[in-house]
Parts: structure tokens; C-alpha cells; sequence
């Protein structure tokens, strides 16, 4: 039997300080999605798949420690599975907003449409 990595209570804890803003999320300059890196020891990158949404996480060295995916389904034959999907999914929206200013962005576009 192969032994598998518990992911599970270090994506909530993730989601948990990105939902709080407590992590500086970046745009990755190479391979798209969205990253941050925690005391400069460990590294998550949250992407955007063309089944669904995939996090991995990495140490100092680039050695991948667990990289977990989950696609999309209409309806999943696992609850599991929806759970995962769901919050990588919420997880990868959380990190592109604070990559990308989008609620900045959203206020100032806001501002110079009342102007026009």
C-alpha cells in the first residue's frame, strides 16, 4: 500500500490566512497561476488547470512536498472529491485577487466610471 501525504489540514490552514489576507500572493512570471511563499522556507503555488485547479506545495530546495488536483464534475460521485474542488477552487480566486489588486482595480474603475 502506498503511503499518501495528509494535505487536507494545510490547505484549510492556507485558505484560512489568504481568506484573512494574511499571505502576500504573487503572480508567477513563468507558468501562470499565483504563488507565496511562507518565512521564505516553503512555497504554494494555486493554478488553474483545463479540468480544474491544482496546489502544490514546495520547499527551499524546489522539492515538491504534495501537489494536489481536483477537476470540475457536474456531479461528483465523491463528496470528497467536490470538497477539494471546491476549495482549491475558492483558494486559487483568493490568491488571484490579492496577485492581481483586483478589489483595488474594481474601486478605481468604479471611481472613473462615476467621473465619466
Amino acid at each position: 500500500m502506498q503511503a499518501t501525504v495528509e494535505y487536507e489540514p494545510i490547505v484549510r490552514k492556507l485558505f484560512e490566512k489568504s481568506e484573512r489576507g494574511r499571505l502576500n500572493w504573487e503572480k508567477k512570471r513563468f507558468g501562470g497561476g499565483f504563488a507565496c511563499t511562507i518565512e521564505g522556507q516553503y512555497t504554494f503555488n494555486a493554478a488553474k488547470t483545463d479540468e480544474g485547479f491544482r496546489l502544490s506545495m514546495m520547499d527551499s530546495e524546489g522539492d515538491v512536498m504534495f501537489s494536489v488536483s481536483a477537476e470540475e464534475a457536474v456531479v461528483y460521485d465523491d463528496p470528497e472529491k467536490e470538497k477539494l474542488f471546491n476549495i482549491l477552487r475558492d483558494l486559487y480566486e483568493l490568491a488571484r485577487k490579492k496577485a492581481l489588486n483586483v478589489d483595488e482595480k474594481i474601486a478605481t474603475a468604479a471611481g472613473l466610471l462615476d467621473k465619466v
